[in-house]
């Protein structure tokens, strides 16, 4: 396990936004032209505000934006922890965190989420936090993660976060805009419970549209992990099934297997579609309409900010929703796929090679 302390300060700038496809939706967005750093610029001298920020493999680019996003608008000391991709190594961290009793707990994914606060109707709370504040960010599915009680708001009095998942409607929208869409296919752990959500959210929105879905749930092993020995039998099953577009559903074990999933797609004639940009940077994924990392990273700073220096209350906070995403195209699996992009969407996509 990981343990690092780290003191930030001061102003710092926050990187701006690469949002390129409006979709246009109701909710409570994120204040356009919110200013982090303007705060900082009017910040008194004041004791650094502790932060227990809880990562799970190292501090990537979500991890790097809300630490300087939040350090934007005054004086913070981030407690760093990492577990390395395993949350049984949760439990010691949620005691820590009790003893230490920081001004606000910052958790990275589902897993560490739920691991610190627990689903909301889970019947026992002995092991979980309840009466610090506590900043979700990068949980995909919130609702259907049992993170939060609704969309709006978290329904919990010590919890906040934003919703930073792409819209299930955007990302139908952008597959059928590619190519002709009749089947699509998933292949998914059952042991994380952010990718039982993602694929049943996906399911469900796809029929709606009248798509079949075909899925292969990766088996168990004994440790109750899956195995990266079942990826290519789970993609040779898919391809029998002659789906038009292979949606990736994330969790820690896909993620980590990314390059070994996107390749081997490849191999069989499948075109990979995400939603997650760090799957998109890593694999070989032909098309992806993605929140970027950084902006995922600030708009939880922005309602970690508003506990900490404007003495707001985590369950009382509207969660934001980014309503601006991107779209990207890696032409390097156009091509090994033979299947390009119409026109119109070069127009607006980042290319990758």
């Amino acid at each position: 396990m990981n343990t690092t302390t780290r003191r930030v300060g001061g102003a710092i700038g926050s990187a701006a936004l690469a949002m390129t496809l409006a979709l246009g939706l109701a909710g409570n967005a994120w204040p356009a032209g919110k200013s982090l750093a303007g705060a900082a610029a009017a910040a008194v001298l004041v004791k650094p505000k502790q932060v227990y920020l809880i990562t799970n493999r190292g501090c990537e680019e979500v991890c790097r934006s809300f630490q300087h996003s939040l350090a934007s608008q005054g004086p913070v000391n981030f407690i760093l922890r990492d577990i390395d991709g395993d949350t049984s190594r949760m439990p010691p961290l949620v005691e820590e965190a009790r003893r230490l009793r920081p001004d606000l707990i910052a958790t990275w994914g589902t897993g560490i989420t739920l691991a610190m606060v627990g689903a909301y109707d889970a019947p026992r709370r002995e092991g979980y936090i309840s009466d610090i504040p506590v900043v979700y960010m990068y949980v995909g599915n919130p609702v259907e993660s049992k993170v939060a009680r609704e969309a709006g708001r978290s329904g919990r009095d010590n919890v906040a976060g934003a919703n930073t998942a792409v819209p299930m409607a955007a990302q139908i929208n952008l597959l059928s805009a590619y190519r002709k869409v009749r089947k699509v296919g998933m292949l998914y752990n059952t042991n994380e419970p952010a990718a039982v959500a993602q694929a049943a959210e996906a399911r469900q929105n796809l029929q709606s549209r009248s798509i079949e879905v075909a899925e292969v749930k990766l088996p168990l092993g004994a440790d109750g992990r899956p195995s990266a020995a079942d990826i290519p039998g789970a993609l040779a099953a898919l391809a029998q099934q002659k789906v038009d577009f292979l949606y990736s559903v994330g969790s820690t074990f896909t993620l980590q297997q990314v390059e070994a999933i996107s390749q081997g797609a490849i191999g069989l004639g499948l075109p990979m579609f995400t939603s997650a940009e760090s799957a998109f940077r890593k694999g070989d994924i032909l098309l992806g309409l993605i929140s970027p990392l950084a902006g995922i990273g600030q708009v939880s700073a922005y309602q970690a900010a508003q506990i900490l220096f404007h003495d707001k209350r985590a369950g009382d906070l509207a969660t934001p929703t980014l309503t601006r995403h991107s779209v990207l195209i890696n032409m390097r699996a156009a091509r090994s796929l033979r299947l390009y992009p119409p026109m119109k969407m070069l127009q607006f996509a980042e290319i990758a090679e």
